[in-house]
Order: structure tokens, then sequence, then C-alpha cells
């Protein structure tokens, strides 16, 4: 189950990067500030997935455990 987790939260992070970086003009690049500010933002993104699913199976488990 936690592997599950993991990678849901690695497609939330590459969705992330993907969707903030898709409706770019393809003759500009962006500058190396707004690249990192991506980064972070997908990185921020996996990380938010990741906590709130182990959030929700903890609570899953408490409630079944009972």
């Amino acid at each position: 189950m936690k592997i599950g987790i993991i990678f849901l939260s690695i497609l939330a992070a590459a969705g992330t990067w993907w969707w903030s970086t898709q409706f770019r003009r393809p003759d500009r690049r962006p500058p190396f500030t707004t690249k990192i500010k991506h980064l972070f933002k997908s990185l921020v993104a996996g990380a938010a997935v990741y906590f709130v699913l182990m959030s929700l199976v903890l609570i899953y488990l408490t409630v079944s455990t009972g």
C-alpha cells in the first residue's frame, strides 16, 4: 500500500510540473528562477499528496482496528 502512495505522490509531482510548463509559449525559454519555482511547486504537490494519503491510511487503520 505504501508503494502505491509513493507512486501517486510521484505522479502528482510530475503532473504538476507538466501542467505548469505545458502552457508556455514554445519560442520563449523560461528563466532559471522560473524553472526552480516550477520544480519547487512540483515537489510540494508530491509531498502534500503523500502526507494526505498517509493521513487517510492512518485514519482508516485507526477506525478499522477499533
